[in-house]
């Protein structure tokens, strides 16, 4: 599913901004009648807060804003206590109250079945792929990671069904997005901007994570603009290394950067191609995904989980890279 650059507005706003807001205040000035009350409050409060934690995309909005949300539900969630302490008496709930009670208590049922998911995407059924971070100089968040299988809504190429059918989700179940985060905790100078220049990893010099062959290179598709709609739908200009075990594939590079052609032997590190937003991506990122080693097209192989310098690659993580 692609979304329009108004429905990522609004779901980055509503999701991120406006119902924490609306739950750290509701928690922190309800007053109530009974510790049921504040059991499911505080539960709500907590379940979603932990949810968007682990599920949020956090670069469009800030990861700063992802720590205060923690920081404020706690002391939401500490005051509340303190109101529940002087309590003189339980009061007996009437029957619309309980119909709240219950919705809110299926509400957190929800989130957490959601939040499982989210924890069981940081395991894999297969050996996780070691390979060096591709890029240096400040601070990279991975947007959409891990295990897609357990969790879409922490890696949502395995389960989308355009992946499916195009039959390339089994390549992708462990595919890992990758940007780079500006001084403002999120992935550009402004918040979803048109401009491909304003996004702190466009033009980021790609190097890569292994030693091996240039197998593919894909080096013909424009760079979108951020949010447009007239993105094909492949993964642009990519470039794909093969080593003695894997296969490596780096995609939606910028158009006239890649320096290598097939059959190039590539060391670790060496720089290859720079970020860009060609293919179907709502704005400059870059995709990478490992593969095995199988007859036929890669995009037909098994997908393989990757470790960048040791560290897993799950949805919200950080990396921090020097020069």
């Amino acid at each position: 599913m692609r979304f329009s650059y108004s429905q990522v507005w609004i779901l980055v706003s509503t999701i991120h901004w406006v119902i924490p807001f609306i739950l750290i205040i509701w928690t922190w000035r309800k007053n109530y009648i009974n510790r049921i009350s504040w059991i499911l409050q505080v539960v709500l409060l907590a379940s979603y807060t932990a949810f968007v934690f682990l599920m949020g995309t956090w670069m469009f909005s800030s990861f700063y804003i992802r720590y205060l949300v923690v920081v404020f539900s706690i002391a939401a969630a500490i005051r509340s206590l303190l109101k529940i302490r002087r309590l003189q008496s339980a009061a007996l709930p009437r029957f619309w109250i309980w119909i709240g009670y219950g919705a809110k208590l299926l509400a957190s049922f929800i989130l957490v079945y959601l939040i499982v998911g989210a924890v069981r995407s940081h395991y894999y059924d297969e050996e996780p792929v070691s390979l060096s971070f591709p890029f240096r100089n400040g601070v990279y968040a991975v947007f959409e990671g891990g295990n897609g299988r357990a969790s879409s809504l922490m890696n949502y190429h395995y389960g989308s069904s355009m992946h499916k059918g195009a039959s390339v989700n089994r390549s992708m179940k462990y595919a890992v997005d990758v940007t780079k985060l500006s001084k403002w905790g999120n992935d550009a100078n402004g918040i979803l901007p048109r401009d491909n220049a304003k996004y702190a990893i466009f033009n980021e010099i790609l190097y890569s994570p292994c030693d091996g062959e240039i197998f593919d290179v894909v080096d013909k598709w424009d760079d979108n603009v951020p949010f447009g709609d007239k993105a094909p739908y492949n993964d642009g200009n990519h470039v794909v290394i093969k080593t003695s075990n894997f296969y490596v594939l780096m995609g939606h590079l910028k158009k006239g950067s890649i320096t290598v052609k097939v059959g190039d032997q590539v060391k670790q590190g060496q720089p290859i191609a720079k970020a860009g937003n060609s293919g179907w991506t709502l704005q400059p990122h870059t995709h990478i995904q490992a593969m095995k080693l199988s007859p036929g097209s890669f995009w037909a192989a098994e997908g393989l989980p990757i470790y960048f310098d040791g560290k897993n690659t799950v949805k919200n993580t950080l990396f921090f890279k020097s020069k």
